[in-house]
């Protein structure tokens, strides 16, 4: 009595399939991290003197942040009190404009409002 080897062996997997099968959860947890700890831009509506005005805002990595419509060096959100500093040399008071904040947008809406 003979024993079929194909029957009841071992399937061998290609060595290129396992390696693609890596590479697709690679970079599925490295696009994973890259969401969870990279702030997302959000859409900002702020006023002042009764003139509203809409700008993206991303955090950044650090302290500070970036308002992409304007050509401050410094920008900066403070949640407690709900207002937005932009600083136009360093993070100074003479040199800041404060705006209160009306309504903040994820950054689906933050792309839209960009395009």
């Amino acid at each position: 009595m003979m024993l079929n080897p194909k029957c009841c062996g071992r399937v061998k997997v290609p060595v290129k399939a396992h390696l693609i099968k890596i590479s697709a959860l690679l970079l599925f947890t490295l696009l994973l991290v890259a969401i969870v700890f990279i702030p997302m831009p959000e859409l900002v509506t702020y006023e002042r003197a009764n003139i509203v005005s809409k700008g993206v805002y991303w955090q950044g990595l650090g302290d500070s942040g970036k308002l992409l419509d304007a050509k401050a060096s410094f920008v900066k959100i403070d949640n407690d009190t709900g207002y937005l500093f932009v600083c136009h040399d360093m993070p100074s008071a003479n040199t800041c404009q404060q705006y209160r904040i009306i309504e903040r947008q994820g950054p689906i809406a933050a792309l839209s409002h960009l395009f």
